[in-house]
């Protein structure tokens, strides 16, 4: 008795959290009696009716007892007879919405490519990711060089030199990740920027190479930005003066999220991403810090929650400490809101604890964070610290961590031992009406003093 609008509604709801109505979601519906079925029929776009086609299911047997709705094509590995039922469902270029193609090899894209050069005008989402160390190279015909419907567009491990061309029609793409970009797949930055400004909905975007040999030469930036007025997420992995030139072209004015790892590269200059974070409301205003000193790589953290993360590879941890003492000075407009901060980590070697790491490199370390109140550090780091603090000064003690309040050390062994040797730093802020409590560090952090 319920009128169809809100029977419509009902089975909108029985889709839950799923994107997409599948026939197997629909055969309990449209069994039930003939006006349920008459309904989800009429209601294809509303409903978000879709016919999944994979390697087990054959593309004419869907179409054969369902009707003509937008198809979805999947594909995974270790099917070979399968491959053709995806080939088949791909040569429903027009009805297809989705193409989900993960860990392909090139032989087994080879087989799809012919039937993948033609338009697809409904297509919304493609994920196409490659595992073969032999790269293959999309041709300039691929999709017919145009996607004026895509929305999602990844791509993993493959090169496609044409990419501009495409996405110069993708006016509607909101989600954009291009992963393990290969050398052969490699666009410079100021073609990426370029192509990057035409999209006005993108809310998500992700670039990372493969290998470090895509550096480009650090050109001036230009006088004019393009504006990417939705993006709010961006991860990018590879070298730094790809980073800096690419982002010298571009805004984002609501970004708050931002991840970014470098190749190991000793040196860290990066004026180009000070100006702009600067540009980025939701970037500001951080006050928690975590430096993570792991083996073979370190990185900052800054949240709450994490909005800022950069990452390197670095050998050593006095390499370690050292890059990530250039990378806070760089950056030290960031950290100047910074409450509290959290050091984790250790030396490589347990014969060399001290990790080659000079105590004036800790100071360094401390001296942009001028307004931490609490300063937390993992058990291997405990000694470092305490020893490197002990080098205060009465003349120096306004200049490093002048608002610390709270020491925590994690689960060390030697509590005793530790205090002995950080005594003469309690006394020093004692004396200045700066009192810091020192304490084991088995509570949670970021508490409030």
């Amino acid at each position: 008795m319920l009128p169809d609008h809100i029977l419509l509604g009902i089975f909108d709801q029985y889709r839950g959290n799923n994107k997409y109505f599948t026939p197997k979601m629909l055969k309990p519906l449209v069994h039930v009696c003939r006006r349920w079925r008459d309904i989800i029929f009429a209601s294809p776009r509303c409903l978000h009716l879709r016919l999944v086609c994979g390697v087990r299911t054959p593309v004419k047997r869907l179409l054969d007892v369902w009707p003509a709705w937008p198809i979805i094509v999947r594909y995974s590995p270790g099917n070979k007879e399968g491959e053709g039922n995806v080939i088949a469902a791909l040569e429903h270029h027009h009805h297809i919405s989705r193409i989900a193609f993960r860990e392909l090899t090139s032989r087994v894209l080879g087989k799809f490519m012919p039937m993948m050069q033609e338009p697809f005008p409904t297509l919304t989402d493609l994920h196409l990711q490659s595992i073969d160390e032999t790269r293959y190279v999309l041709p300039d015909a691929f999709l017919g060089g145009s996607a004026p419907q895509l929305q999602i567009f990844l791509l993993n491990g493959i090169a496609f030199p044409a990419l501009p061309g495409l996405l110069a029609s993708a006016t509607h793409l909101s989600k954009l990740r291009l992963e393990k970009i290969p050398d052969s797949g490699y666009i410079p930055p100021d073609v990426m920027a370029t192509c990057l400004s035409v999209l006005l909905k993108l809310d998500e975007l992700a670039i990372t190479f493969q290998s470090p040999r895509s550096s480009p030469s650090q050109t001036p930036p230009p006088l004019t930005h393009a504006v990417l007025p939705a993006l709010t997420y961006f991860t990018f992995g590879g070298d730094s003066r790809y980073l800096e030139n690419l982002i010298s072209r571009i805004k984002a004015p609501d970004l708050n999220y931002l991840n970014i790892w470098f190749f190991m590269d000793p040196i860290v200059a990066v004026p180009q991403l000070r100006s702009f974070i600067n540009g980025a409301e939701g970037l500001k205003q951080l006050k928690r810090a975590h430096i993570a000193l792991d083996p073979w790589s370190v990185r900052l953290s800054l949240g709450p929650p994490t909005s800022l993360a950069l990452v390197t590879r670095c050998d050593r941890l006095d390499q370690r400490v050292s890059w990530i003492v250039k990378l806070c000075d760089a950056l030290s407009h960031l950290l100047c809101n910074v409450r509290y901060l959290e050091i984790g980590g250790g030396a490589d070697s347990p014969s060399d604890p001290q990790g080659g790491v000079e105590f004036s490199q800790w100071l360094q370390l401390f001296r942009p964070f001028v307004t931490v109140q609490g300063l937390y550090v993992t058990k291997k780091l405990g000694p470092l610290v305490a020893h490197a603090l002990q080098e205060f000064t009465w003349e120096r003690e306004t200049e490093v961590l002048p608002a610390l309040r709270g020491l925590f050390l994690g689960s060390l062994d030697q509590y005793e031992s530790v205090m002995s040797v950080i005594e003469p730093f309690i006394a020093t802020r004692r004396l200045s009406d700066r009192p810091v409590v020192v304490e084991n560090w088995e509570q949670d952090p970021y508490q409030e003093f």
